[in-house]
């Protein structure tokens, strides 16, 4: 098995096309496709399934690839470090951080990377934190910003198979309010009940969402049923919905983007059951990090702390940091 016949099945996995990556890696697709049914044949397995509308990895051809993605970045940090023996750290890091994090770290992370480690290359990848969980997991992601519920609650991501040997560093915990035009029989801003809130009609992410899954479980636990109308990815679009007056949502204030949206809506908090996310990094136990990740890592909570304490992290407070050393990742005290 040889390094570029990795590197020519990740493309075509990538790109759903054998002629596409022959272009795009400038060799002839005879000798392309010689070369992965050369791969197939060393492993004993057919790596894709090819149709009319392209190709597609099998199972096997699945497991390789996020194999193989993980070979070459590894390759990749490699000539990186050995070249910059003794420099400042530099190269390409990748982040992923969910969206409403998104709103409030990406920009000012940016930026002090940028100042301190101008040599390195910052990669952010904004998606949902289920999608994020599974990216780090398998090596995809060098790390990632993850959301899970605070302690006392149940955490689906702590019980997966595939998630057990990440790392968690908790930074802050995130209240949940309910999002809504304002109401004129009540005071903006009020707290409400979870009996009130399931009156309301709610759009909410899917529920696959870690946050759903907090929501699901205060109502649950309550005997309650939430009014769902619809359920998003979006939280652009969900902002669009909850603005306009056809629903209310409930989710945290980072969520929220544009100015004077705090004006526009009640942000209320729920009395009898407060809700809560923890936001926490996550690295992989298996795969180490290299110099110029390590650097990122060590800010990230460097600058998170700055944004809550300065206020610019609205219904956010920083993790005991007591449990984040001591109980959670002994090993990286440093972080």
């Amino acid at each position: 098995m040889e390094l570029r016949q990795l590197r020519y099945f990740v493309r075509i996995v990538e790109l759903g096309s054998v002629s596409r990556a022959a272009k795009d890696l400038f060799i002839a697709q005879p000798a392309l496709s010689a070369q992965i049914a050369n791969l197939e044949n060393e492993l004993g397995v057919r790596l894709l399934a090819r149709s009319v509308r392209g190709v597609t990895p099998t199972a096997s051809g699945e497991a390789l690839y996020l194999h193989a993605g993980t070979v070459l970045r590894q390759i990749e940090r490699l000539r990186h470090e050995v070249s910059r023996t003794g420099q400042a750290p530099g190269g390409p890091v990748s982040v992923g951080v969910p969206t409403s994090a998104a709103n409030v770290l990406a920009g000012p992370l940016i930026a002090e990377v940028q100042q301190r480690y101008p040599d390195v290359r910052l990669r952010i990848v904004e998606s949902l934190s289920g999608h994020l969980q599974e990216l780090v997991a398998t090596g995809r992601l060098e790390m990632s910003l993850l959301f899970e519920p605070v302690a006392g609650q149940a955490s689906p991501s702590r019980g997966n198979a595939v998630l057990a040997n990440l790392q968690w560093v908790p930074l802050l915990e995130e209240g949940l309010y309910l999002l809504c035009t304002p109401d004129g029989a009540a005071e903006k801003d009020s707290p409400i009940t979870l009996a009130e809130a399931a009156r309301m009609r709610l759009v909410l992410p899917g529920q696959a969402n870690i946050t759903r899954r907090i929501i699901e479980q205060a109502f649950d636990e309550a005997g309650l049923q939430t009014n769902v109308i619809a359920e998003l990815d979006s939280l652009s679009t969900i902002q669009s919905i909850v603005q306009s007056g056809q629903a209310g949502t409930i989710l945290s204030l980072s969520s929220l983007v544009g100015p004077g949206v705090g004006d526009e809506l009640s942000m209320r908090p729920i009395s009898d059951a407060p809700l809560a996310r923890r936001l926490s990094l996550c690295m992989s136990d298996i795969v180490g990090l290299g110099a110029a990740a390590e650097s990122v890592a060590a800010l990230i909570p460097q600058v998170t702390r700055q944004l809550v304490e300065a206020g610019r992290w609205a219904g956010a407070r920083m993790a005991d940091e007591a449990v984040h050393r001591d109980e959670v990742c002994p090993q990286r005290e440093a972080v």
